[in-house]
C-alpha cells in the first residue's frame, strides 16, 4: 500500500510566503515593557533585536557549515576559478524547491609592509623615503561600532 501525504494548513499565515512569515514572527515579538525613559525603550528594543540576530546568525552558521561540508568539491572548484581568473565567480546548486547560490569574490591582494620595507632596503631604497611613501598610501578604516543592550539588575 502506497503512503500518501497531505499538507494541512493550520492557519492563514501558513499560506504566506516564507519571508512574510519570518517578518511576521519577528514583528510580533515585543520588547519587554519598560519605563517611558527613551534610553530604556531603545535598550529594550535593542536587546530583543540583538537576541534575534544572535540566534539567526547561529542558525545561519550551522547551515553554512553543512553546505560547506556537503558541497566541498564545488566550493573548492569555485574558489580555484576565482583565484585563477582574479575575478568573482558564481555557481548555483539546484534542488527541487530551492537553489543555493555560491559566490567567490576576487582574491584580495595584501601587502606585508614590513616585508616590503625589508625588500626595498635590500634594493637600496632609503628607509625614510620608504616610510614617507607608506604613510602617504596608508588608509585607515572607520572603527566598527558595536552595540548591545541588557537589562540592569538591581541588587
Amino acid at each position: 500500500m502506497a503512503k500518501t501525504t497531505t499538507k494541512t494548513l493550520s492557519s492563514e499565515s501558513d499560506k504566506l510566503p516564507l519571508e512574510a512569515r519570518a517578518i511576521q514572527c519577528i514583528a510580533s515579538l515585543e520588547a519587554p515593557k519598560t519605563t517611558q525613559d527613551s534610553v530604556d525603550q531603545l535598550a529594550a528594543e535593542l536587546s530583543v533585536a540583538s537576541l534575534l540576530r544572535t540566534h539567526a546568525e547561529k542558525r545561519y552558521e550551522a547551515v553554512k557549515r553543512r553546505v560547506v561540508t556537503d558541497y566541498e568539491e564545488a566550493i573548492s572548484q569555485l574558489r580555484e576559478n576565482a583565484a585563477a581568473t582574479m575575478t568573482k565567480t558564481a555557481t548555483t546548486i539546484m534542488g527541487e524547491d530551492y537553489c543555493i547560490s555560491l559566490n567567490a569574490n576576487r582574491p584580495a591582494m595584501r601587502v606585508d609592509t614590513d616585508e616590503l620595507r625589508t625588500e626595498l632596503v635590500r634594493m637600496g631604497v632609503k628607509v625614510d623615503l620608504i616610510d614617507k611613501a607608506i604613510k602617504r598610501v596608508t588608509k585607515k578604516a572607520t572603527p566598527a561600532l558595536i552595540m548591545n543592550a541588557a537589562p540592569l539588575t538591581v541588587e
